[in-house]
């Protein structure tokens, strides 16, 4: 007769733990369809499965806390959940099962959660403000991690597919894919510019100011047109002013201190506009 050998199994969602099984000894998940062993540095790990597929870890950490679609990192001593308020605290995969003292971490796949209550066919980004969180509009430090695809289905990123494109001169941004903020001050100089690229009405309203003009750089085909005859002169506050053309044979007459000047007619009894001078003789 057959001898039949079973090896230990499990018949509800989850990792065994080190109290169920001793280094080398397996065990199966007949409702994750999962394989584990644990190792001889007391992890347990998974080694075979028909579930979702992906790259996965399993880990046992003694109170860790952590819950299905936490995003987490390990900090050199244990896991713990990340957050992208620094470069240094990103996350390195989302826990998709927990118990007490072990969890699975996926860093990439397809893996069922179920009611994880995300909104299906968005991305997710590691939280900036709630640590081990997925917020949907992207924060500064951006980490998009997980995609959804229906109210039970996630997929685990190490990053977005971008429109990037290489080529042989590099990288090619997609379009509209570079944003000012992703320019560093003073890195775009004229000859990085095409002739006639730069319009009007891409210059912000007061944004050209008097130190970024060289000097002589306004000529008087860049002066607004005026009427035939008018003087340019100042007010009172300082800004310039157009003095109205004076009729013929009228004088350019001082108002004084804070106005402008005037067109006027001669005085009366003065001397004949028609008089030449000559030495100092009429």
């Amino acid at each position: 007769m057959a001898m039949v050998i079973k090896p230990k199994r499990k018949f509800t969602a989850g990792a065994p733990s080190t109290s169920d099984i001793v280094e080398g000894e397996i065990a199966i998940n007949t409702a994750d369809k999962k394989l584990y062993v644990r190792d001889n540095a007391n992890n347990i790990i998974e080694i075979g499965g028909g579930g979702a597929g992906g790259s996965t870890t399993e880990v046992t950490q003694n109170s860790h806390g952590f819950v299905a679609k936490d995003a987490i990192r390990h900090n050199g001593t244990a896991w713990v959940k990340a957050q992208a308020n620094a470069a240094s605290t990103l996350a390195l995969g989302i826990v998709t099962e927990a118990a007490t003292n072990t969890f699975t971490v996926a860093q990439s796949g397809r893996f069922t959660i179920s009611s994880h209550g995300l909104t299906v066919g968005q991305w997710y980004y590691l939280s900036a403000a709630a640590a081990g969180g997925l917020v949907s509009t992207e924060p500064a430090i951006s980490q998009p991690i997980v995609y959804v695809e229906s109210s039970s289905v996630i997929f685990v990123y190490p990053y977005r597919p971008t429109n990037l494109l290489i080529n042989s001169d590099g990288l090619t941004p997609g379009d509209n894919t570079v944003t000012s903020a992703k320019i560093v001050n003073g890195t775009i100089v004229a000859d990085d510019l095409a002739t006639n690229a730069i319009t009007t009405i891409k210059i912000t309203d007061l944004n050209v100011t008097t130190g970024k003009l060289a000097d002589d750089a306004v000529t008087l085909a860049k002066m607004a047109s005026g009427t035939d005859g008018n003087i340019i002169s100042y007010d009172a506050s300082g800004n310039p002013v157009a003095v109205a053309t004076g009729n013929a044979g009228q004088l350019l007459t001082s108002a004084g201190a804070g106005a402008p000047p005037t067109f006027a007619d001669a005085p009366a009894g003065g001397p004949s506009v028609g008089k030449a001078f000559f030495m100092g003789q009429i």
